[in-house]
């Protein structure tokens, strides 16, 4: 069915006292539209038209005559539709659903199509559509010279002709570049010759505004004036991009306009470079990978003569050959072959790639990948290729538990990009982003982003939307969902990512690893161990032998145990253990050997679980510690051992509520109960465990204030000032009052009851 777009154009109001009624309007200091002060007239309020019109024109010629609807006050509300067939498709669509015919389409004299139709309290909406402004029954008129041509229920205002000339008003008023736009955009056909100019700016603003779909209109607008050709082809550039983020409904339009700036003569290359990179990421995530290689083939042989060009292009096709698992192996052997027949050391964007490479397939130590990381940015990049540097580089530092080192990259990284982007580097710096915050265990951190992004909102209300098209983003949200307790949340996203565009991407494989995550956790090990055992298979098909990426094998090790499989589960423990080794860092050998004691049991598995708590706890990963503890507080008590069991789920409550991971807090508590402890309900971490005066306290104290001056403000004694710090400090896990600011945004106090 089509529907009546949320969308309002012009008010009109039938006035019994025309001069009156116009010069109250006057007097609010609203911008006035002529003729004069008897005949119709309007106000611009924003961007919608307040028509004022003699009550006698409103009623006398209304069809249907005013009374036929009860509850008519000479109101008239017009949204403004695309074409003249949407007018005749949303008036019958009105009245199916219950509105009241008032007059049906029909042509305007003037131009254009119209209709009206009354809600059930008699409240009218004309439907209407103007004819192009390059048509003679569109062409502008001054404002109300044509109100005797017109039904009189319509507004007696030409739409395009007064959206012109209000645009023409407020530019010459010094009016912001977006309010003028708006009224360009409502016009339609080309504009005066500072309209270029006008539309360009106010794109750039509202796309740096983080509103990319005013943006794209603005876009569409611009591209009807007479722009010479290397600005066309930047703004069918920045128009494809942007389209190509916004959704399904609008890539096939992106990808059009990016295919068309490509094709453009007397496009620079830059433009050529930028547009063909998004177009080959658009079609890469559309799971054409090998269309959008033939695209970057295309582009590498135009550069042959630009060496910085030809480098980004090389680093950006290795990321799109990224999404098939044939293609990236492909790619980096042509890469290691490029790299073999020179003496030259190679591009940083060749070294960080081949370094991720021998990084997932074994061939790399931690500390190798980290110093490569370093070595590649220790020096400035060149424009084209410094994103996908520093995107490298940063999944480099993250797998090496250099977290401060990728948090910086990603930053360097983003800033170079005023708002969504279908980049490829960019997506990867925000893929780093989103697996070092479920690292470091700040899950609503991660899901406050998410909705950023477009993964946890409807795709119509997105605000910069990202989401469904990077499949690794969904993957580090569900983990979140899962250890925050919002399984049911967790299922329907999971669910709602299907593999037709990603099958061989290695984000696909990422969301096989937190779909096996989730089902363990709904205590469905068997179909669990089915996705992380087709996980492991396909990056196996990729070479990828680490647990850096997805340790899968421990978390089937886990399913397998579950399933009364100890054999097979001490396999998997035990051929991730020794992958870990290789690599080296605390963290993944300490996650291995929590799975290998698990799968073992006895004294040799507890003392083994007990090792990798003693490595974790030298992490800033919490969650890979807060499940050792876990197993560790289990294998205590089932080994008849419950005091030295509570000690250690004491420290595990404290780990899963500073993280709010509800779901290891209910874990804990059960085990607690088990081993003989009271049962807790009420926090002794985080913030949600800060009574109401150490709330206060914190709160000021996060301002800035000192210890005399809360005291001051909350007339209570000084010491009593120092003891809630204190006692907060302990809480939040804390040391400096400078942190506690990020440690109340990233986990919100409990409200009071």
């Amino acid at each position: 069915m089509t529907k009546l777009p949320p969308r309002l154009s012009v008010i009109t109001l039938g006035a019994w006292n025309m001069p009156r009624l116009r010069g109250f309007y006057r007097r609010l200091g609203w911008t006035e539209l002529p003729p004069g002060a008897d005949g119709p007239s309007g106000f611009l309020l924003g961007g919608v038209l307040l028509a004022l019109r003699p009550m006698a024109e409103v009623t006398s010629g209304a069809p249907g005559e005013p009374g036929a609807v009860p509850g008519w006050s000479g109101v008239t509300l017009t949204c403004v539709v695309d074409s003249s067939r949407q007018v005749d498709a949303v008036f019958a669509a009105a009245v199916t659903v219950g509105a009241a015919a008032v007059a049906a389409p029909a042509d305007r004299p003037s131009g254009g199509r119209s209709a009206c139709i009354a809600d059930p309290e008699g409240n009218r909406w004309e439907i209407a559509w103007g004819s192009p402004p390059d048509e003679p029954a569109g062409r502008g008129t001054e404002l109300g010279a044509s109100g005797g041509e017109l039904p009189t229920w319509c507004s007696p205002l030409d739409l395009a002709g007064t959206h012109r000339a209000i645009a023409e008003l407020l530019h010459h008023r010094g009016a912001p570049d977006e309010e003028v736009a708006a009224h360009l955009v409502a016009a339609g056909g080309s504009g005066p010759g500072w309209a270029t100019e006008t539309l360009l700016s106010a794109a750039h603003t509202a796309r740096r505004k983080g509103r990319p779909g005013q943006a794209v209109d603005i876009l569409r607008r611009a591209l009807a004036e007479p722009l010479p050709p290397g600005r066309r082809g930047g703004a069918l550039t920045e128009l494809g991009c942007l389209e190509v983020t916004l959704g399904p409904e609008h890539r096939a339009s992106g990808v059009r306009h990016l295919a068309e700036s490509i094709r453009l003569e007397e496009q620079s290359d830059a433009g050529v470079f930028k547009a063909a990179n998004a177009l080959g990421a658009t079609l890469a995530a559309r799971g054409q990978t090998s269309i959008a290689l033939d695209v970057m083939e295309e582009l590498s042989e135009r550069f042959t003569d630009h060496p910085e060009l030809a480098r980004a292009v090389q680093g950006a096709a290795a990321l799109i050959a990224s999404h098939d698992g044939h293609s990236w192996l492909e790619t980096v052997g042509r890469l290691r072959g490029l790299a073999a027949r020179t003496s030259r050391r190679p591009a940083p964007a060749v070294s960080a790639l081949l370094a991720e490479f021998d990084s997932t397939s074994g061939r790399l130590s931690a500390a190798q990948a980290a110093e490569v990381a370093r070595e590649v940015t220790a020096k400035p990049l060149d424009p084209f290729s410094r994103t996908y540097v520093l995107a490298s580089a940063a999944t480099l530092a993250q797998w090496a538990d250099e977290l401060a080192l990728a948090d910086r990259l990603v930053a360097n990284g983003i800033t170079g990009h005023p708002g969504p982007s279908a980049d490829p580097g960019y997506q990867s710096l925000l893929s780093v982003r989103a697996e070092t915050l479920v690292m470091r265990g700040r899950y609503h951190e991660l899901l406050e982003a998410c909705g950023d992004w477009g993964i946890l909102i409807e795709p119509s209300t997105r605000r910069a939307p990202v989401g469904h098209a990077n499949a690794h983003l969904v993957a580090q949200a569900v983990i979140a969902l899962t250890e925050t307790g919002r399984t049911t949340e967790a299922r329907r996203l999971a669910d709602s990512v299907t593999a037709e565009a990603s099958r061989g991407s290695w984000e696909w494989n990422e969301l096989l690893y937190a779909r096996g995550l989730l089902s363990l956790v709904e205590g469905s090990p068997a179909a669990a161990l089915k996705d992380l055992l087709e996980c492991g298979r396909r990056q196996s098909e990729r070479q990828v032998i680490s647990p850096i990426v997805t340790p899968w094998r421990s978390a089937a090790a886990d399913c397998q145990l579950l399933l009364g499989r100890a054999g097979p589960a001490i396999t998997l423990a035990s051929e991730e253990l020794e992958a870990a080794r290789r690599w080296g860092t605390p963290r993944c050998v300490g996650r291995a050997m929590r799975a290998f004691g698990t799968a073992t049991g006895g004294r040799a598995g507890l003392a083994a679980v007990e090792q990798a708590v003693g490595l974790l706890r030298n992490t800033a990963t919490t969650p890979e510690l807060l499940s050792a503890l876990v197993a560790h507080g289990r294998m205590l008590t089932e080994a008849g051992r419950p005091t030295a069991a509570r000690q250690v789920l004491r420290e595990a409550a404290q780990h899963a509520e500073r993280m709010c991971a509800d779901r290891s807090r209910g874990v804990v508590a059960d085990l607690l109960a088990a081993a003989g402890a009271r049962r807790i309900t009420a926090p002794r971490t985080g913030a949600r465990a800060l009574t109401a005066a150490e709330r206060r306290v914190c709160g000021l104290a996060a301002h800035g204030h000192s210890n005399p001056e809360i005291a001051r403000l909350l007339r209570v004694a000084l010491r009593t000032v120092e003891t809630h710090l204190t006692n907060s400090f302990r809480k939040l896990g804390v040391r400096r009052r400078t942190e506690l600011a990020g440690r109340l945004a990233a986990e919100p106090p409990a409200a009071d009851t």
